[in-house]
């Protein structure tokens, strides 16, 4: 372990923001947390993974950035039926996804190509197509920053719920080690809530889709929709879907008929932020290097050398015209980082 100076960011975070810290390390073991740590000087640090859900404002960070580096995954208990997996929080997201769906374990086929790091997963009860982590978690191992004791957390003290879990609200007190997954060894009925999945399908011309077919289709979706922060630099989606009551999307969608809504609950309607987005006219929208992902609005992309404030104040303007048209307040996905 080298805690190194002066640090550059800018191959660190997937928005390409270039930055700087102050101070930097990787980590590979619990033991290199503990030394850390165990210098009480360290007040001010940030912890990240593959850094594709950040955004720094400023060109410095006066403080740590610890990279959590600690990789692995192992099959810890199963039978003929389920499968309990440990995954190490440095391992990325989607080798595990691809892990698993290598040896037949289904649960997590939906979640394929989803960016960052497994150690993430949980903080922001990752989703798509139908299937959140929640749906698949058993625990999770922590390390408490300030007692130095590894602590685990079920599945129900993780408090998961939309996009939230009880890690959000007490940000570096806990620092994520592992994961541990419940997957099944049958692969059950699909999720087929979201029709761009069936359309993908039907388009690959699979009828009984197994847990590859639907991997293969995941990715033609996004290979098609999103863009390569290798090549263009952004966090996927930035704004989270908003909940609303029925009553009030049904009050939208009358105005407002392209608005699109997925049913959350028995009276609340998750409203699709890709479709305010285009209906306020931001979709490819571009100011200076900055701009609205033309295939995916609720993407905001870096297309030049854009500062992290340019990227947040392209944010604020769609979040003001958001609020104005629709009487709707768009919640950042993306941490910020001041």
């Amino acid at each position: 372990m080298f805690i190194k100076e002066d640090f550059p960011l800018r191959k660190l975070n997937t928005f390409g923001i270039d930055t700087y810290t102050r101070y930097f390390v990787e980590v590979k073991n619990i033991e290199d947390i503990h030394k850390i740590f165990s210098n009480t000087s360290i007040t001010k640090f940030i912890i990240i993974g593959n850094g594709s859900n950040i955004l720094f404002l400023k060109d410095y960070y006066p403080g740590l950035i610890l990279k959590i580096g600690i990789k692995g995954k192992k099959i810890i208990k199963e039978n003929n039926k389920q499968v309990i997996v440990q995954a190490y929080a440095g391992e990325k997201w989607n080798d595990l996804v691809y892990w698993t769906i290598k040896k037949g374990f289904s649960g997590l086929e939906n979640l394929s190509f989803i960016p960052g790091t497994v150690g993430a997963s949980p903080i922001q009860n990752i989703g798509a197509y139908g299937t959140e982590v929640k749906d698949v978690l058993l625990k999770v191992k922590t390390y408490e920053v300030f007692s130095g004791k590894v602590i685990e957390f079920t599945r129900e003290k993780c408090r998961l719920k939309y996009r939230y879990s009880f890690f959000k609200k007490l940000k570096n007190k806990f620092i994520i080690l592992s994961v541990f997954f419940i997957l099944r060894k049958e692969y059950k009925k699909r999720n087929s809530s979201y029709l761009e999945v069936e359309k993908e399908l039907e388009n690959m011309n699979i009828k009984k889709p197994t847990i590859e077919d639907i991997n293969k289709a995941i990715f033609n979706i996004r290979y098609r929709k999103l863009p390569d922060p290798k090549k263009i630099g952004n966090a996927g989606s930035f704004f989270i879907n908003p909940i609303v009551k029925n009553i009030d999307f049904e009050k939208i969608k009358h105005i407002y008929p392209n608005i699109v809504g997925y049913k959350f609950c028995v009276n609340k309607i998750k409203i699709s932020a890709n479709s305010l987005i285009e209906n306020i006219g931001w979709k490819g929208k571009k100011i200076g290097n900055v701009g609205v992902y033309e295939k995916k609005p609720i993407i905001i992309v870096n297309y030049g050398k854009a500062t992290g404030m340019e990227v947040y104040s392209f944010s604020e303007r769609i979040i003001e015209n958001v609020k104005k048209k629709f009487g709707i307040t768009l919640s950042r996905e993306v941490n910020i980082i001041q």
